[in-house]
């Protein structure tokens, strides 16, 4: 699931260009592109408009890479039954049509389910051999297809009975029954919930790289619905998705490590200041491994109250202004490894605000940091002046 969303997202960064084209932050250039908008925005629609779409072809490739299958083959097979599925009947007055609206944003679960069912029946197909397969040596690409041939059938023919005859819409259905997670991750409890069990794991030594991969489809679906509802010229209806975390809550890294690696700039201690400046550098771009396991702040008892404090308090002002409307909440794809300030801006589409509110919260996080950061600056330098004394030799008798 991480990879096909994330090999997704350079579709989704192209399609956030284009969007941006066609609706700049700034009045005179929107009326300079107004004739060209809704050409502009056809890859956009073609991009971020068919996430759903990449995820499960993405999704399929990555499992079946795993399991040492053929991956072309199970990305095209999964992308095929999502494109049977997202079908919609014709009639006498409309033909048969696929919209966009049916590959998008909320068509991403559906998708995910699509990929795994269809990777793990063609495993199981494949291990028992029950495929087909050609006697004499033919080529490895004909023998690689007409080994997908009946896992190919099975699921397309599974995903037409369940969808066409017995009349159940698979990505309406998902979108519905995902919808409580979507709207409790969106929720003020559940940003600070996250925050919270983030900083927890670090401070046991646990990467949550499990918890963030499990929420990148919900947080890719709140970022590429906040995009369709900016190309409508309506409301963004999220708040948090990844990147509401990135540039106004982790700036650094979890924990808000950048206001940590520019106190450490400051501090007294010879181990704490070059801690500091082997770790600003890779903080600006939101890596802070060298910041927790340089201090450390890893099972460190002095720095977990404001590990954990700051990015709760980041949390709760950038949730709040976001909700109140004084922000423009994050809709266009970023790289992450972008300082906050330009990650800020860009995410929001040129909102000068979001770049002020992202320095109030990493401000916030400085005040949260001091104090602790002071005190342990404290130690460590009465801990290197006693050292030193003790290695100073012995004073001679006076003359």
């Amino acid at each position: 699931m991480r990879d096909g969303v994330v090999g997704a997202l350079p579709l989704v960064l192209v399609g956030s260009l284009f969007l941006l084209a066609a609706q700049p932050p700034w009045p005179a250039l929107q009326r300079l592109v107004a004739p060209y908008a809704g050409t502009l925005l056809l890859p956009y629609r073609a991009l971020g408009g068919c996430i759903a779409l990449w995820v499960t072809f993405g999704t399929a490739q990555s499992l079946a890479r795993t399991y040492g299958l053929d991956t072309a083959s199970a990305g095209l097979i999964a992308a095929a039954g999502y494109v049977v599925a997202a079908l919609q009947p014709g009639t006498a007055a409309q033909p048969i049509s696929l919209l966009l609206t049916r590959l998008g944003a909320g068509g991403i679960f559906a998708g995910l389910l699509l990929a795994i069912a269809s990777v793990e029946l063609t495993r199981f197909l494949v291990e028992r051999r029950w495929t087909l397969r050609l006697p004499g040596g033919p080529p490895e690409v004909v023998v690689r297809s007409f080994v997908a041939l009946l896992p190919a059938a099975l699921v397309l023919g599974g995903v037409f009975l369940v969808v066409h005859v017995l009349g159940l819409d698979l990505i309406t259905l998902l979108e519905r029954a995902v919808s409580p997670l979507v709207r409790a991750a969106d929720s003020f409890g559940g940003v600070l919930g996250l925050v919270l069990v983030d900083s927890l794991l670090w401070l046991l030594g646990v990467h949550p790289a499990a918890l963030t991969s499990a929420l990148r489809p919900v947080w890719e679906a709140m970022l590429v619905a906040n995009m369709e509802a900016v190309a409508a010229h309506a409301t963004p209806p999220h708040v948090a998705p990844l990147h509401f975390y990135l540039w106004f809550v982790w700036q650094g890294g979890s924990g808000a490590a950048l206001a940590l690696g520019l106190l450490l700039l400051r501090c007294r201690s010879t181990q704490l200041r070059a801690v500091g400046r082997a770790g600003i550098v890779p903080a600006l771009c939101n890596i802070n491994e060298p910041l927790l396991f340089g201090v450390p702040v890893v099972l460190n008892p002095r720095l977990a109250v404001p590990f954990v404090l700051a990015p709760l308090l980041s949390a709760a002002v950038a949730w709040s202004a976001f909700r109140l409307g004084w922000v423009h909440p994050p809709y266009l794809e970023t790289l992450w490894t972008l300082p906050a300030p330009v990650g800020a801006f860009l995410t929001t589409g040129g909102d000068p605000r979001a770049v002020a509110l992202q320095l109030g919260t990493l401000a916030l996080a400085l005040a949260v940091y001091w104090p602790f950061v002071r005190r342990e600056d404290r130690r460590l330098v009465s801990e290197e002046h006693s050292a030193a004394r003790a290695t100073l030799p012995p004073a001679g008798p006076t003359p």
